[in-house]
């Protein structure tokens, strides 16, 4: 598999709606690990603030539908995610 450097993808969180009410915000984090760790490769991803901000006003239950976020690598196989603005 070829690593790439820098990529921009967006990530639907239909999964996360699925399920107990609690549990969403939870859930869309670890889509947004999974989805990175299987096209990249990656073992260690590590999730920008600002990211995290944007896919939920109360940190609990109420997550966007989907996020558009930008990838970079940062060091073997570890990977930086971070919110990606339309230009």
């Amino acid at each position: 598999m070829k690593e790439k450097d820098y990529f921009e993808m967006v990530i639907n969180f239909r999964r996360a709606f699925m399920g107990r009410r609690n549990v969403r915000f939870r859930r869309a984090l670890r889509i947004i690990r999974e989805t990175i760790k299987r096209h990249t490769g990656a073992t260690r991803v590590i999730l920008d603030p600002v990211l995290v901000d944007a896919i939920s006003t109360n940190k609990k239950d109420k997550i966007v539908r989907r996020v558009r976020v930008a990838a970079k690598k940062i060091g073997e196989k570890t990977y930086l995610v971070q919110l990606a603005v339309k230009a």
